[in-house]
């Protein structure tokens, strides 16, 4: 077994057992000896979530009628940023700029 092995199943032993316990990760951390952030950073990592690829924040959206040839339609970025002049030459162009943010 190697060190990374060894440390990646102790860390997990801990998790597992904190799991049991039924206390918070504090206590859990003072009863055992523990750093807190090391612990945390650990429990992150074993968590099934980190498992997964992140999921996007966008939402999706669908137009209630069909959009008219119009370049002021336009997007408002929740980072303020704002796409202009969507119309329907380029509306799939958009699609998939919004998609890759």
């Amino acid at each position: 077994m190697n060190a990374n092995t060894a440390l990646n199943q102790t860390w997990a032993d801990h998790i597992e057992k904190w799991r049991a316990s039924g206390l918070s990760i504090k206590a859990f951390c003072e009863q055992e000896d523990l750093v807190y952030h090391q612990f945390s950073y650990w429990r992150q990592k074993f968590s099934p979530a980190a498992d997964s690829t992140t999921e996007s924040k966008l939402v999706p959206v669908a137009l209630a009628t069909p959009p008219m040839p119009s370049s002021d339609l336009e997007i408002l970025l929740p980072n303020g940023g704002i796409i202009r002049g969507i119309d329907m030459t380029n509306v799939s162009l958009v699609h998939h700029l919004v998609a890759a943010l």
